[in-house]
């Protein structure tokens, strides 16, 4: 179940429409964003922002100027 929610994190993290804060209590952390990040970062090996960074990188590096 968690596994669900935080792929679910992680498209919502790349669609860049809403922040951390919008996403965790979307997928039911409320109060707990700090619950939210931990367990994202138990499940994938980094922090949401860790994460959402990675994303911007690879992006910029697939579309050089």
């Amino acid at each position: 179940f968690h596994q669900l929610k935080i792929e679910t994190a992680k498209q919502q993290i790349r669609s860049g429409r809403l922040n951390f804060t919008q996403i965790s209590a979307g997928l039911g952390y409320h109060v707990r964003l700090q619950l939210f990040s931990r367990q994202f970062k138990n499940l994938t090996g980094m922090t949401p922002t860790e994460y959402s960074s990675s994303i911007k990188a690879l992006a910029e590096n697939s579309f050089p100027e």
